[in-house]
């Protein structure tokens, strides 16, 4: 698929993900929330901040100024393999 262009995070916690090319997928995170890395994307508003780099999606460390074990990102290849069922 390639670079991710855009993300938009929507009221129920999946993602609008728009890649280089015109293609677009709506990525379900509700599943993946309920794991412990990703536990903290529960809360609404810090799911919602999320950012784009080239070929990942990233969200703030948890706590501001302090570095968390597992950054909170997707890159393009885990996104495939989450839809690939």
């Amino acid at each position: 698929m390639g670079k991710i262009l855009k993300v938009t995070p929507n009221e129920d916690y999946t993602l609008l993900v728009e890649f280089e090319h015109g293609n677009k997928i709506i990525f379900n995170m509700r599943d993946i929330i309920k794991t412990i890395p990703f536990s903290s994307l529960e809360d609404l508003n810090r799911f919602k901040n999320v950012t784009v780099e080239e070929k990942a999606i990233i969200w703030p460390e948890p706590v501001p100024g302090e570095k968390s074990i597992i950054p909170l990102r997707l890159t393009v290849d885990n996104i495939l393999f989450a839809i690939r069922d």
